[in-house]
């Protein structure tokens, strides 16, 4: 088919440089956790369908040693850096160099580990590694984009909170994977540590479904995937990442996280009479309807300086407090809980704790979080703000069954300190990017999830992945699919960057030829409307090698929703 101008809209943009684009991450590494660890020295797996031995040091992929029958229990030990596979506890091999990998047409069932309340079984490979010592090993799923997708979402986000609510949780779980690379083993853990995987046991029909129609659905910022924060609830304000995670240099890694405000006119919480004012209120937040939108912990003295006595320790070795706090001389003398440092939403990213024993300042939210804890469990988040309440003389502190010390401190008889500390705040999470609780209302509402994206993520565009177009001898063609919504879009653009001034590049859309590009190619950058050939549903795009003649240059392509 000729590509007629009427339905081109060519742009000759002053643009930089295009940066090559890296593959598309279709494939994650997930490392999977028993009783909170991701070591291991033995394991036992299982199958309704046969196991496929491969042992990646003897040979690559086609190593294979073994097909082991259905249903069998493969127990695979490590002893000296080796492997040893054990079939229904029987040794078959021994003495395996590794790394392993046990690939299935049915679901692999790790024995003798839940998640969420039922065996953990997963789609794709298991790959057994030996960590940096050698003598453990992890456990990683080796599963395509969408089936990770699939056991991510539905525990990243409950199901109830609606359709489109679940398609922009998808798109930035999709987003986070794909910028993810924690490790040389693994890309992701399955904990909180990234975003929260339980496999094959834990898909539902809707989030099923989310993913499926967000496929190959990407947040972009200048033609980058986005890293996609989000947390659980706002108190009203999110906040910069530079704020919150910065080292203090002036670059905003992420400038597409930026402080955005729920309510119409807010400003940005500068004193601390703004703060008490806003998180004393409940007037109109998004996330109005979250359990932890307010919330608010009282301490007795005593408590909180037992708190503090173990809790300063533990962030004292993450090395986010100064002057480190050992334990030997226990807080003692409470006197104040003190802001030194707040972001825009009067989230608290460094705090003073005053005693008579010692002054000890904390940094980042999450440090602050897990010093103030309650019931053994950190604070909902860095936004809140602190009262005291009642005086009494302290003529003796300390006894043997308060806290534990024979030690008293006589010098304390003439001071006064408060009875009890009421801490008071708003939002639960890190306070960056995407509120959850926000998607849930907002699509409450009736927004679509590209308008909820675009409220919590700053001047990005709705898209595929951007994919580099080579010359290559085996004519293979570069291909993207995408899932495009008529009720969600109202237009689709294919941008093509020519900066290397390719003389011609075929493409087709689905079954549609287009090969008359030569007549175009001098453009450096060309957007064309493709609404009119893309169906309901699941489409291809996919472009032809560059020609001989164009070897050493190339092409970047995209489609962009509106």
């Amino acid at each position: 088919m000729r590509i007629k101008f009427l339905f081109l809209l060519i742009l000759s943009l002053f643009i930089v440089n295009p940066v090559f684009c890296s593959p598309e991450k279709t494939v994650v590494r997930v490392a999977i956790s028993s009783n909170n660890s991701f070591e291991y020295t033995n394991v036992k797996i299982s199958s309704k369908s046969p196991i496929s031995i491969i042992d990646m040091s003897s040979g690559g992929a086609n190593s294979q040693i073994a097909v082991i029958e259905p249903e069998k229990i493969i127990e695979i030990k490590m002893k000296d850096s080796f492997y040893d596979v054990y079939t229904d506890g029987e040794l078959k091999y021994q003495k395996l160099s590794g790394p392993l990998l046990f690939n299935s047409n049915s679901e692999i069932e790790v024995m003798d580990l839940n998640k969420k309340g039922t065996p953990a079984k997963y789609k794709g490979m298991l790959e057994l590694k030996n960590t940096k010592n050698n003598a453990s090993f992890n456990v990683v799923n080796v599963v395509d984009m969408q089936n990770y997708l699939r056991g991510v979402v539905p525990n990243e986000m409950p199901v109830s909170f609606g359709f489109e609510a679940l398609k922009a949780q998808a798109v930035a779980a999709r987003n986070y994977a794909t910028n993810a690379n924690m490790s040389s083993n693994y890309d992701l853990v399955d904990s909180t540590a990234a975003q929260v995987y339980y496999g094959a046991n834990s898909y539902r029909e809707i989030s099923d479904k989310a993913v499926e129609e967000t496929k190959g659905i990407y947040a972009l910022y200048q033609e980058h995937p986005i890293m996609a924060q989000y947390f659980s609830t706002s108190g009203g304000i999110t906040d910069d990442w530079d704020d919150v995670f910065g080292d203090g240099s002036p670059s905003n890694k992420y400038p597409y996280l930026k402080a955005r405000y729920d309510k119409e006119g807010q400003k940005p919480l500068k004193t601390e009479e703004d703060v008490k004012r806003f998180y004393s209120s409940t007037d109109g937040g998004i996330d109005i309807n979250s359990p932890k939108y307010r919330w608010s912990y009282e301490f007795t003295r005593a408590e909180l300086e037992n708190v503090l006595h173990n809790t300063l320790q533990q962030q004292s070795k993450a090395g986010l407090v100064n002057p480190s706090y050992d334990g030997d001389i226990k807080i003692e003398g409470l006197k104040e809980i003190r802001p030194l440092k707040r972001t825009q939403s009067g989230k608290i990213t460094e705090l003073e704790i005053v005693s008579k024993t010692g002054n000890y300042k904390v940094k980042k939210e999450l440090g602050i979080r897990r010093v103030l804890k309650k019931n053994n469990a950190m604070l909902p988040s860095a936004n809140f703000f602190v009262e005291t309440i009642g005086e009494e003389k302290q003529a003796a502190l300390g006894t043997e069954e308060e806290t534990g010390l024979l030690k008293l401190f006589s010098s304390f008889d003439d001071e006064k300190y408060p009875k009890t500390f009421k801490i008071t705040g708003g939002g639960f999470g890190h306070g960056v990017g995407m509120s959850q609780f926000g998607a849930y209302n907002l699509a409450k509402a009736g927004k679509k999830y590209p308008e909820i994206l675009n409220h919590y993520y700053t001047d990005i565009n709705i898209s595929t992945y951007p994919k580099t177009v080579l010359f290559n001898e085996y004519n293979v063609w570069y291909k993207t699919e995408f899932y495009f919504d008529k009720n969600t879009y109202k237009s689709a653009y294919l941008y093509i960057n020519n900066y290397k001034g390719a003389s011609e590049f075929p493409f087709k859309i689905n079954d549609l030829d287009f090969n008359s590009t030569r007549e175009i190619s001098n453009n450096k950058v060309l957007k064309i409307n493709i609404t009119q050939y893309l169906k309901n549903g699941l489409n291809i795009i996919s472009f032809a090698p560059l020609t001989r003649e164009n070897k050493g240059k190339y092409i970047i392509y995209r489609v962009e929703f509106n």
